[in-house]
């Protein structure tokens, strides 16, 4: 089991550079922090899709086997309900994008003397 491709807006792909630049890791890596900080961190997430600009698309494969599943629970348990495959993705890409936009408030705000990566936590 893995994630099928899902498309990134256009602002979230520049944030996710920016996450990319910020801590130093591969851009899998960075998508699946922001998938696990948006499930930490919403409640409600919009899962109509955001216009404007072009799409970046995730590829296929990026989140598979056991932290696919890790996933697909926390966002199963976070609906209150169960999901079929398309609108499991749909909470994906909604977790990711806010989990991008969280880790880029997060940035915004430090001061200087605080380490981003333990503000993620």
């Amino acid at each position: 089991m893995s994630n099928k491709r899902m498309s990134l807006s256009e602002e979230g792909k520049q944030i996710l550079d920016d996450v990319v630049n910020l801590l130093v890791v591969d851009r899998p890596h960075a998508i699946k922090i922001a998938l696990a900080k948006g499930i930490a961190v919403c409640t409600n997430p919009s899962l109509e899709a955001i216009t404007g600009g072009n799409k970046w698309t995730i590829p296929d494969n990026i989140i598979k086997e056991k932290e696919f599943i890790l996933f697909k629970h926390l966002i199963i348990n976070e609906a209150e309900r169960s999901l079929n495959d398309e609108e499991l993705h749909q909470y994906m890409i909604a977790y990711i994008e806010y989990g991008l936009r969280t880790i880029k408030d997060l940035q915004n705000e430090k001061t200087s003397m605080e380490d981003v990566k333990l503000m993620i936590l």
